[in-house]
């Protein structure tokens, strides 16, 4: 049990996206910005596919073209699950949820997730992944919470699991990522789970746990190694925060790695979890995607030129095409994550860490799915 809650709200808020020190500094809006303007940033060529998305996470495509998008929610709106004072208050709730999106069409396939937010909604942690196999259920994972975190009416079971649901059956959970993570330390590091990316593969359902820094496998609930993420130095992990099945058949894990630019990596594993190559010189990599044509798409959360003193003049975030003979090229995407390509189209989820009311309360700034580079 966890009694000092300074420290817990630290501890809850830093695993946001894989416990960057940067994280904490980011969760409460810049001093001074007027977030009603409705004048912002130039972003580059873009089409938005839907808005009003609750801190859309990853994003996957299913074989008729619909998009699966994991939200984490906005925490909760009841103060006695609040943590902290003032603008450093951390809510918990169960507004977490999966949805599908087939054209105009916005369907919740999963609801009452696990969530934790920032007062105003922002930076939530909870559903951060969602996949779905052909003609199977949904899955979603769920970030790991303290001990003692969860108030009472919540569903504090859900914390670290994988969870599974088919349509008109119940939600429940069908593996405890975090209980693999205490039994075993894969990394040796100490105890530290925060589950974040998950894959429904044919015969396995492959999970990222980004604190733990490896990707485990499970297949009729039982959970397994299935590859260990490099280290880097005292200090510098990986932080494995995506995975995505690539038109080749093979597994692309992404890193979130250190605050430090240009360093982290996109690995390409076999499915028996054996690396076979990687790309390097990215930042804070939150969604990878590998085309049929050979093209890499990444988006990085914080990329690009833009700092959050910027805003709104200039929003972080990019997302990087990476071309068969090893060009680059950039679009400048707010806070991405998720993305997806199919028949030569890229969509990824802009706006991650707003709530779907909006990033510093401006509508304009919810949480979106955009098309770019493809059109």
């Amino acid at each position: 049990m966890i009694n000092d809650q300074r420290h817990l709200r630290a501890r809850l808020a830093a695993l946001a996206v894989g416990c960057i020190a940067a994280l904490a500094a980011a969760t409460t809006f810049p001093a001074g910005v007027d977030a009603s303007t409705t004048t912002g940033p130039r972003f580059d060529k873009h089409r938005v596919v839907t808005t009003g998305l609750d801190n859309p996470r990853q994003l996957s495509v299913l074989p008729n073209g619909d998009l699966l998008v994991a939200e984490a929610g906005h925490g909760g709106n009841n103060p006695d699950n609040c943590f902290g004072r003032g603008e450093d208050q951390f809510c918990i709730g169960k507004t977490g949820k999966v949805t599908r999106i087939h054209g105009d069409t916005v369907k919740r396939v999963m609801t009452g997730l696990l969530s934790g937010a920032s007062k105003d909604g922002s930076f939530a942690v909870g559903s951060d992944g969602a996949s779905k196999r052909l003609g199977g259920g949904y899955f979603a994972i769920i970030t790991a919470v303290p001990p003692g975190a969860v108030p009472q009416g919540l569903p504090g079971w859900q914390s670290g699991q994988l969870l599974k649901r088919h349509i008109g059956r119940p939600l429940r959970a069908i593996a405890n990522v975090t209980a693999f993570e205490q039994r075993n330390d894969p990394d040796g590091e100490g105890v530290d789970s925060n589950p974040y990316s998950v894959l429904a593969l044919r015969d396995q359902v492959l999970v990222a746990d980004a604190a733990g820094d490896y990707i485990a496998s499970v297949k009729n609930g039982k959970v397994r190694l299935w590859a260990l993420m490099p280290e880097y130095g005292k200090r510098i992990d990986a932080v494995p925060t995506t995975l995505a099945r690539g038109a080749d058949g093979k597994v692309y894990v992404g890193e979130l790695h250190s605050e430090i630019p240009g360093k982290a990596r996109v690995w390409k594993y076999d499915r028996l979890g054996n690396p076979i190559r990687w790309w390097g010189g990215f930042t804070s990599i939150t969604g990878v995607a590998r085309g049929k044509d050979g093209s890499l798409y990444v988006s990085e959360l914080f990329g690009g030129s833009c700092g959050f003193d910027q805003i709104p003049t200039c929003f972080p975030g990019r997302v990087v095409k990476v071309s068969p003979n090893g060009d680059r090229s950039y679009r400048r995407v707010p806070f991405p994550a998720g993305i997806v390509v199919r028949n030569g189209k890229v969509s990824v989820v802009t706006f991650s860490v707003s709530p779907s009311t909006g990033f510093g309360g401006n509508p304009a700034w919810s949480g979106q799915i955009w098309r770019v580079f493809g059109g």
